[in-house]
């Protein structure tokens, strides 16, 4: 469901509330189901490996009903919509944390700068906006910058969205030879390099640039 994946894609589950908010285990899924709209529907929601995925069911046909997923189907269509977000807005408060970004690696990275450096992301007024600048707490100046872009934007491969974290280092060829390391989105930029969120490098790997883009934005 759409829906579901667009509510959820911030958050990472909290598996130990999923039972006690009234979900039920099989193997390693967990299972919820709720009647809706006078038991004429079933919200089915299953949660594995981390992922919530969500599915309408109607229940006089038993068969989903897929037109909860257009993006304009009338007035019926859209009671039905609210009716779900309003339960999956509540598993979520419940049973999710809210994270700063998409991408698992983006989020250990934040977590890890908050921890060395004492500095959280700075995001769009609009709350958790697609980007998030980390600055120097003294000098504000910026230590990197989280995008979320599609990967042709810097590997010119792919139409795939992707995080990448920009940082402040002098320009060095070899560099740019280094898995997961590219020229910045505008080129013109020389002295960043761009490490993309995927874990081509390990999280070690990342911060020691951190450090050096900190180091640079002291001066």
């Amino acid at each position: 469901m759409k829906l579901a994946d667009e509510l959820f894609k911030r958050y990472t589950l909290i598996e130990a509330n999923l039972i006690s908010y009234g979900f039920h285990k099989e193997g390693t899924s967990y299972f919820y189901h709720r009647s809706i709209h006078n038991e004429e529907f079933e919200l089915q929601i299953t949660v594995n490996a981390q992922k919530l995925e969500a599915r309408l069911m109607e229940l006089e046909f038993d068969e989903e009903y897929t037109a909860i997923n257009r993006e304009s189907s009338g007035s019926f269509v859209a009671e039905l919509k609210a009716e779900c977000e309003e339960i999956l807005l509540d598993i979520r408060a419940k049973c999710f944390k809210e994270e700063y970004f998409y991408f698992a690696q983006t989020n250990r990275i934040a977590d890890l700068i908050k921890e060395k450096y004492g500095v959280e992301p700075e995001r769009n007024k609009d709350g958790f906006g697609t980007n998030g600048v980390f600055r120097n707490p003294v000098t504000r100046k910026w230590i990197g910058l989280v995008m979320y872009k599609k990967r042709l934007n810097v590997t010119g491969d792919s139409e795939e969205k992707v995080e990448y974290l920009n940082l402040n280092f002098k320009q060095d060829a070899d560099l740019y030879n280094q898995e997961g390391i590219y020229h910045p989105y505008k080129k013109q930029n020389k002295h960043w390099i761009v490490v993309i969120m995927d874990d081509s490098l390990s999280d070690q790997e990342v911060m020691d640039l951190v450090d050096i883009s900190y180091e640079k934005s002291n001066q």
